[in-house]
């Protein structure tokens, strides 16, 4: 019998790495306004119960702005735990990634770079 390619060997992730995926393969799915890109990606912190929302934006956002895409991309956290019933041990942490905005580049911002 021939061994598994390092690619098919089983593995049974647990369920804030599931959590994570799922969250990383949905986020586009946030609201966001015309012309204000903000980007999420989600990762687990070390104590298996916290996940951190990573979301990077323009540094001339409105403050508001930035609150309100915040609490978006918590709440959606918090839906998807939920439908999994693990919304009880769930802590969400934010960590903001401001970038200066650029002029457009062949018709890409800095952000979609």
């Amino acid at each position: 019998m021939s061994e598994k390619v390092q690619g098919f060997e089983e593995y049974t992730p647990s369920r804030s790495e599931w959590l994570v995926v799922m969250l990383n393969s949905m986020i586009q799915y946030v609201n966001t306004i015309p012309g204000e890109t903000v980007e999420y990606a989600y990762t687990l912190s070390n104590d298996g119960n916290t996940i951190v929302m990573h979301m990077r934006h323009f540094t001339d956002m409105p403050p508001d702005f930035v609150k309100e895409f915040e609490e978006n991309g918590k709440e959606f956290a918090r839906t998807i735990a939920e439908s999994y019933n693990w919304d009880s041990w769930l802590e969400i942490q934010t960590q903001l990634d401001p970038i200066e905005r650029s002029p457009e580049k062949d018709g890409k911002s800095e952000l979609n770079a």
